[in-house]
């Protein structure tokens, strides 16, 4: 496989939430490119290409069971702005928590789900809008292309398969957010 990260156009997610039939009805892996750094999230080191920042690596259809496109994933989950749906929205959520405000605890079907509030998934979606740009590319088996590049680009965001420096620190701003959560429905 081609080095996509490093070749394929680069979409503003403003234009991709515009025209969401750009995106792929395949599986597939894509990469985030950042203007300017969520918060505290680290850039340094980080793959550029011109100023944008390759900070976050991820897959749709990943699992078999559910069938995920990138037209799905990208165009529903990850634009969305909501927390729930969406693990780049989670981080960004944890890192931005100004613009996010607090996740909200629900129970859904006796299970609890965390969510952004819908006023804070619009100024998240905002953020993301102005902030953000991707690249994807087709794959059958996006899960070991996933693994390989978030190992080689060491993306900030990504804690699955990471090895930067900064996955601990994310992880744990994560798990004060849904804790924050929980301490909010006690």
């Amino acid at each position: 496989m081609p080095d996509f990260l490093q070749t394929s156009p680069l979409y503003q997610l403003s234009d991709v939430r515009r025209n969401k039939a750009m995106l792929p009805t395949d599986r597939g892996v894509y990469g985030f490119y950042f203007g300017m750094a969520p918060g505290i999230a680290p850039i340094d080191g980080a793959f550029c290409r011109g100023k944008l920042s390759l900070l976050y690596i991820g897959t749709a259809g990943a699992d078999r069971a559910r069938r995920g496109t990138l037209r799905n994933r990208l165009g529903q989950n990850h634009l969305g702005g909501n927390e729930r749906r969406s693990t780049i929205c989670l981080t960004l959520a944890s890192l931005l928590p100004d613009v996010a405000g607090p996740s909200v605890l629900r129970i859904e079907k006796g299970k609890a789900k965390f969510h952004t509030s819908p006023q804070g998934a619009a100024r998240l979606r905002n953020w993301m809008d102005e902030n953000i740009y991707a690249c994807w590319i087709t794959d059958p088996r996006p899960a070991e292309a996933e693994q390989d590049l978030v190992k080689s680009y060491r993306t900030p965001l990504n804690i699955d398969f990471s090895t930067h420096p900064f996955a601990p620190t994310l992880s744990e701003l994560r798990n004060n957010r849904r804790a924050a959560a929980r301490a909010l429905t006690a």
